[in-house]
């Protein structure tokens, strides 16, 4: 992961060869989906441009301007190649719900007239549940007037004392203490007030909890935070959302960045902050840097490690109590309140709630004897980016009579713990009646896989007109063949198609493809992805079970063997560890793709 303020560093291995990218005027916002009382930050970017004049801002007629234009400028060189910007930074907020568009803006860019692109943004209901413990500050302006000069160096000036105090890393906790199952919100931050590239070197583990990350690494632009009277650039390093799962104290590790710091010793030419100018001045001085020479410094960042205290639910807990924290409804419905005999019911539990919804697993529920019940299939709609999670998770029951009778269903009861009154909640549903018919003896419908989705409808009844029709279709096939046979005076060679072996899909064959393209972005999720589509597959695991621990555990009951079992832990390690390292670092594993291919074939021998 690589985070940047203001103007990214020059790599020092590269050689001063510099490749100038091609010119681009591009717009570009934070967010794609917005509450109505959201806040939403547009930026209108040009790259790689030696003169920029008559730049036009579009009109905002769908929202309201909290605040802009700022400007920002900076460089990169990857892979010898340069790339400059100069970007104006708009705040803004949806003025009305509904699908909105930010038209692009317009400029003459080296000579030529030139229109950015236009953004489509979501505009959902306004948001009333309590305020992130991490809002998004606009006041980017602040730092700027406060940070720009920072990366200034006087002649006597030391520079690891100005890293020190203005570059650190620190781990917030929404909570310190709380209960197996009840949510903390950790979040790794790295605030800076300096030009400075960064990147993790170390990714600290989580043992003890089911981890659920917040947000999408580069997925989040950066914000600013006041600490003791000082604005910050911050980049959220990760936000994830934590359930623990044991008692006791929990100390979660530092995270560590490696750091290039890049400042300009000027002597004591040092500038004082210059005045505001006007965005059409703000263009024409793209190119310019204030005199001296550069310095880059390295230095590794840790945050402070933090220790959370979890404690064990309290005694009493229902029978019906199988691990929901939170808070919860719940709702039942029998589709078919009639049936023959031997056909199949289903009846549709939903849990809707707040809490560690994707843990909760299906309800017990006791059917009469003379019921046959089958594995409930399990989906689940969560919103896993806030705090505490809210969605709901259904559980669909699947059950067989094979005698006529009138059947008495009992209620299903689901019991909660409620963190915040520390007390343990039953709830259920109503009793339900269901009248099965007699049949004509058919063996009962079998129900589709777990985590499949049951069609209705399926019926013997629609069995018989079509066995009737193929059964004539093939009589008058054998008195078509038998009157050609007698028609012929010699035997002639018959063609017999043999039905096709349907063909095993590689589970890898994305990553096989993107490594020949040398793309280790898609090589790694596509690794990671097929390892747990077998493992999955195998154990049977829905998507809220798919959990390393869990499949860690499930595969060596199987009976996969400790070596491969730590084979396949690395893996996932490595794949996960892919996503926080920048792609210009990152290279395809041919190693690990031919270990994940030998991994496969051991999961999918098992029985």
């Amino acid at each position: 992961m690589r985070f940047r303020s203001f103007i990214l560093l020059f790599p020092a291995f590269l050689a001063p060869v510099f490749l100038f990218a091609q010119v681009s005027f591009s717009t570009i916002t934070d967010e794609l989906s917005v509450h109505l009382n959201g806040i939403l930050q547009v930026q209108f970017i040009v790259e790689n441009a030696s003169k920029i004049e008559q730049f036009q801002p579009p009109e905002f007629s769908d929202f309201k301007v909290l605040q802009g234009p700022m400007e920002t400028s900076g460089m990169s060189l990857v892979n010898a190649q340069l790339t400059q910007y100069k970007a104006l930074t708009y705040v803004l907020q949806p003025l009305r719900k509904g699908r909105l568009t930010i038209p692009g803006a317009t400029a003459l860019i080296n000579g030529k007239k030139m229109h950015s692109n236009r953004v489509v943004v979501e505009v959902g209901d306004a948001d009333h549940s309590p305020s992130n413990p991490y809002p998004r500050n606009p006041g980017i302006a602040d730092l700027q007037e406060s940070a720009e000069e920072d990366f200034l160096l006087g002649e006597n000036e030391n520079a690891n004392e100005k890293i020190k105090n203005n570059l650190f890393v620190k781990l917030d906790l929404d909570k310190t203490a709380a209960f197996i199952g009840e949510p903390i919100v950790a979040t790794y931050k790295l605030y800076t007030r300096l030009r400075s590239e960064s990147r993790v070197s170390k990714r600290p583990s989580m043992n003890g909890f089911s981890v659920y990350d917040m947000l999408e690494p580069e997925g989040t632009a950066p914000s600013v935070e006041k600490l003791n009277g000082k604005a910050y650039m911050v980049h959220i390093i990760r936000k994830t959302q934590l359930f623990p799962l044991q008692e006791g104290d929990i100390t979660l590790e530092p995270v560590e960045l490696e750091n290039t710091v890049r400042f300009l010793r000027t002597g004591d030419k040092a500038r004082g902050p210059a005045a505001k100018s006007s965005i059409e001045k703000m263009f024409e001085d793209l190119m310019a840097e204030p005199s001296g020479e550069w310095e880059d410094h390295r230095v590794t960042l840790s945050s402070e490690p933090k220790k959370i205290s979890i404690k064990a639910l309290p005694p009493g807990a229902p029978v019906s109590f199988n691990g929901a924290v939170g808070k919860f409804t719940i709702h039942g419905k029998l589709n078919e309140p009639q049936v023959e005999a031997g056909e199949n019911a289903t009846y549709v539990l939903t849990v809707e709630g707040s809490g560690n919804l994707p843990l909760i697993n299906a309800p017990a529920w006791q059917l009469p004897e003379k019921i046959e019940q089958f594995d409930p299939v399990i989906t689940e709609d969560i919103n896993k980016l806030v705090a505490p999670m809210h969605g709901s998770k259904t559980f669909t029951y699947t059950f067989t009579a094979s005698e006529a009778a009138d059947y008495d269903l009992p209620p299903i009861e689901f019991s909660y713990f409620d963190p915040i009154t520390k007390t343990y909640k039953t709830i259920g549903t109503d009793p339900q009646k269901l009248k099965v018919t007699p049949g004509n003896n058919r063996k009962h419908n079998t129900p589709p896989p777990s985590g499949q989705t049951i069609k209705k409808g399926s019926s013997n009844k629609l069995l018989w007109p079509v066995f009737i029709l193929l059964s004539v279709m093939a009589a008058v096939i054998l008195w078509i063949l038998f009157r050609n046979m007698r028609n012929q005076t010699k035997p002639t060679p018959v063609n017999i198609e043999m039905p096709q072996i349907p063909v095993r899909k590689d589970p890898l064959a994305a990553a096989k493809a993107a490594a020949e393209k040398e793309d280790s972005s898609t090589f790694y999720k596509a690794v990671d992805l097929a390892l747990w589509a077998v493992t999955a597959e195998k154990l049977r695991l829905p998507g809220s079970a798919q959990q390393k621990p869990a499949a860690l555990l499930g595969l060596a009951k199987m009976g996969l063997s400790t070596d491969d079992l730590r084979q396949l832990e690395q893996c996932w390690n490595e794949c996960e560890w892919a996503l926080y390292v920048p792609a210009i670092e990152n290279r395809v594993n041919e190693s690990l793709l031919q270990k994940a291919e030998d991994l496969i074939m051991s999961i999918e021998a098992l029985s």
